[in-house]
């Protein structure tokens, strides 16, 4: 290292602020603009992960702005004041020759975008990121093309019967907050957004200090700090806008929602509403989503697949920044079967509530989700999609102390957060059913 390579290092870790550690993930602090960075040493490889999470979902839009963030992810890839697809140096014309993994995923709470490179690019994948996050080119033309492919996105997603019924129920059990709307958004928004409404959008959401800079992989701390303080640090810093958020007020009784469409499995879903991503209780509703269907001896399948009821079986526990659901669903086998499969869910929840739960359930549970989280963070990349969720959560320390939070449930947890949860009052019921075959009945 030159005298020159030094005395910037050290101008970097002045400019830096180490904030905290958990699990060998360090968090750091850009003095200049509030950036989070976040640095964790992975050496089973010579490659360098960098992710970029912007606290910004479909959350976050309004009326005429139902589908936004999604759509400035795409336009994202179009171009920066120094890296354009129309030039041949954009992101994809940069980085795909390197074997790079690139690409990008918006949900409710959070927008990411992440570079899975040879560990030598770590500082151009960070010049890249820092260019778009602070000068979007946003070009009409390109705005008008990439819409037509969002909303065929749009229109694929809206056809498949499953994601319908999903649609339905969170759009009963959420009818005033955002999370009752697809994350993709609303047609007709789609057809009007153009340059000034992503523009707006990007302004108010884009910055650095709504963002977090995750850096994994066969990169030293000092020369890593050094680069997104380089890069990141000169973004300008701009006003926090005023968001007026849409708060569901408590469910007061079951609803119910049906969607029929040809073709569609037979689906009955019942779908629970649960608190906040970083609420204690989620750990324990997550045991209880696999007590009742995670495995073969589980409640539901031995009650509903063993006797033929149902074909399958499952659980799904939302952790979002706001109050989600826990959803336990399953795919009948006759088309005279929904009342009967209800009636099973709706006992074996009863059954929970007034026997409790064993400790060799809450133990098997336990092993499921800890053989979950080892096998989903095999590696860089699958590391930071983990990460990636605990930071739209609310709190990336979420990520590390996963495993022992689940293993500190215990069978009176469980029974306590069903008879919490698990009532009619926060209840919503969904049907999927197949338009033909009702049809012909």
């Amino acid at each position: 290292m030159n005298a020159m390579d030094g005395q910037r290092r050290a101008q970097a870790t002045d400019a830096v602020r180490f904030e905290g550690e958990c699990a060998g993930l360090q968090a750091y602090r850009l003095a200049a603009n509030g950036l989070r960075m976040l640095y964790l040493p992975m050496r089973s490889a010579p490659v360098a992960l960098l992710m970029v999470t912007y606290e910004v979902g479909s959350r976050h839009e309004g009326e005429g702005a139902r589908g936004v963030s999604h759509m400035l992810e795409h336009m994202m890839f179009k171009g920066s004041a120094g890296f354009d697809k129309q030039r041949g140096n954009g992101i994809h014309d940069l980085l795909l020759p390197l074997g790079a993994q690139v690409n990008a995923t918006t949900w409710y709470d959070r927008t990411h975008y992440f570079n899975l490179v040879p560990r030598d690019r770590l500082d151009l994948v960070a010049q890249i990121e820092a260019d778009r996050m602070s000068h979007l080119s946003l070009d009409p033309a390109q705005i008008a093309t990439e819409k037509s492919v969002v909303l065929n996105e749009f229109d694929r997603l809206i056809g498949d019967p499953v994601e319908q019924l999903q649609l339905a129920v969170w759009r009963s059990a959420f009818p005033r907050h955002a999370y009752g709307v697809s994350v993709m958004g609303v047609r007709e928004d789609i057809a009007g957004f153009d340059r000034e409404r992503l523009l707006a959008h990007y302004r108010a959401h884009y910055r650095p200090d709504n963002a977090t800079v995750t850096v994994i992989g066969d990169v030293e701390r000092d020369p890593a700090l050094e680069i997104v303080a380089r890069h990141f640090g000169g973004v300008p810093s701009r006003p926090r806008p005023m968001l007026v958020e849409r708060a569901e007020p408590e469910q007061d009784g079951e609803r119910r929602t049906r969607v029929a469409s040809p073709g569609a499995p037979g689906v009955v879903m019942l779908a629970y509403r649960t608190p906040a991503g970083l609420d204690p209780d989620l750990d324990a509703l997550e045991v209880l989503g696999l007590v009742l269907a995670g495995g073969r001896s589980s409640r539901l399948r031995r009650r509903l697949v063993a006797t033929g009821a149902a074909s399958e079986v499952w659980s799904s526990l939302s952790r979002l920044r706001h109050p989600g659901l826990l959803q336990l669903g399953a795919v009948v086998t006759s088309d005279d079967a929904y009342e009967q499969v209800e009636r099973a869910l709706r006992e074996a929840i009863a059954e929970l509530g007034r026997d409790g739960v064993s400790g060799d359930e809450v133990a098997r549970a336990q092993a499921r989700i800890r053989g979950s989280l080892l096998t989903s963070r095999d590696g860089a990349l699958a590391i930071a999609m983990q990460l990636n969720e605990a930071i739209a959560c609310g709190d990336w320390r979420a990520y590390a102390t996963a495993a022992d939070r689940i293993d500190a449930v215990t069978a009176a947890d469980v029974a306590r957060v069903a008879d919490r949860y698990l009532h009619d009052r926060g209840l919503t019921v969904g049907y999927l059913v197949d338009a033909a075959a009702e049809a012909q009945a």
